[in-house]
């Protein structure tokens, strides 16, 4: 028995699953599995311990920082967002890869490169219609013709971020393969050699072949959930969402819950309150909207979501006591709640949900059904259950 609050369980047989489905997909393909931002609330360092014993070829990360965090495990980790010139003696140091799209930053990599006489991998970012960062598509190939003359910086690979691979209109994004192809082409023309090219995130993967080149960036398919695609790979959610029933209480028709009253009872009803809130994670739009699963029922999230705890009616089922377990996100029974669901309400995406789950949650992780790490994000402590 999992004896928690509100508690976040990861199934890493599913997450091995997943990975070799998506390999399977794939031929010759190298993949960089994106694992940012705590591999989008799941645990970056488990998950890709997994995938390193599932043979990923590399992980992307958003930071410096996110990168210290996995530097022990060995895999080859590429910085995927800009970092500054501070972030250079520990990048040359540690042998990370960084992106780099500014002449400057490039100009301080030789020379900190230099000092350390180590020879730094990098990665450039084409901007082709993202209109976020990397250098604009106009300029790309003079510039990677100028990084490429360095003496101490090799590049690596060259990549650009898909704006709307998930849209159904297709036309914007192979608008941008189609500028990324002609980068890719003059290169080739010019005999400048590059190790890795990759466009396809989750949702090109799924259904634009023509976008993956020799590697390609799962995200959310690691994590077993589908952008707006058709589902030819098969993967499944590796993250549940727990909670407990910790207060009881009958109140009155017209009575109200809640900060701002907005719910009023219509009859005599079953406040059951949970130990979870917009603190944990769970978004505050969920208020008279959401639903949450308890003894394989749904039942209606009533009044305002609060900081730490959320009110739900529980007239209709029968032995309810304090302390038993609710699902938020998962399955229980028959009833199933998605993080898609969960986002389709609050009008968001579901890698909103799952990577705003607060470090108060602990993550437990389970192998064959069985749990056997507990991780708190707010210590860094990792338990053997």
């Amino acid at each position: 028995m999992i004896e928690e609050r509100t508690w976040v369980v990861i199934n890493l047989d599913k997450l091995r699953n997943n990975f070799r489905n998506i390999k399977r997909h794939l031929i010759n393909v190298k993949i960089l599995g994106a694992v940012k931002a705590e591999a989008y609330g799941h645990g970056g360092i488990e998950v890709s311990k997994v995938l390193k014993e599932e043979g990923i070829d590399a992980v992307g990360v958003a930071s410096v920082e996110e990168a210290v965090n996995l530097k022990s495990l060995g895999i080859p980790i590429i910085i995927l967002s800009p970092t500054f010139s501070f972030d250079i003696p520990i990048i040359v140091d540690e042998g990370f890869i960084p992106t780099v799209t500014y002449t400057s930053f490039a100009n301080q990599l030789e020379k900190e490169a230099e000092r350390q006489q180590k020879r730094v991998k990098i990665h450039i970012e084409i901007d082709t219609g993202m209109g976020r960062t990397g250098v604009q598509y106009p300029e790309a190939l003079q510039f990677i013709c100028e990084i490429q003359k360095k003496k101490w910086i090799k590049i690596d690979g060259i990549f650009t971020h898909f704006a709307e691979a998930e849209s159904n209109d297709k036309s914007f994004t192979y608008l941008q393969l189609e500028r990324f192809n002609h980068i890719v082409n003059s290169l080739q023309e010019k005999a400048i050699s590059i190790s890795y090219y990759h466009t396809a995130n989750s949702a090109a993967i799924l259904n634009m072949k023509s976008s993956y080149f020799n590697m390609v960036r799962p995200g959310l398919l690691l994590y077993g959930l589908y952008p707006k695609e058709k589902k030819n790979v098969d993967v499944s959610p590796i993250m549940s969402l727990k909670s407990r029933i910790c207060y009881l209480k009958w109140i009155d028709k017209g009575d109200s819950v809640s900060y701002g009253r907005t719910y009023k009872a219509k009859k005599r009803t079953n406040v059951a309150t949970i130990s979870i809130g917009y603190g944990d994670g769970l978004p505050r739009t969920l208020s008279d909207k959401g639903e949450v699963i308890i003894k394989g029922k749904r039942v209606p999230i009533i009044g305002n979501v609060c900081m730490d705890l959320t009110m739900v009616d529980v007239t209709d089922i029968d032995g309810i006591k304090i302390g038993d377990e609710v699902t938020v996100i998962g399955k229980e029974g028959n009833e199933e709640i998605t993080a898609d669901e969960v986002a389709r309400i609050s009008k968001t995406i579901s890698y909103e949900i799952t990577s705003n789950i607060g470090p108060r949650v602990p993550r437990i992780y389970t192998e064959k059904g069985i749990p056997i790490l507990r991780k708190s994000l707010i210590s860094g402590n990792c338990v053997n259950i």
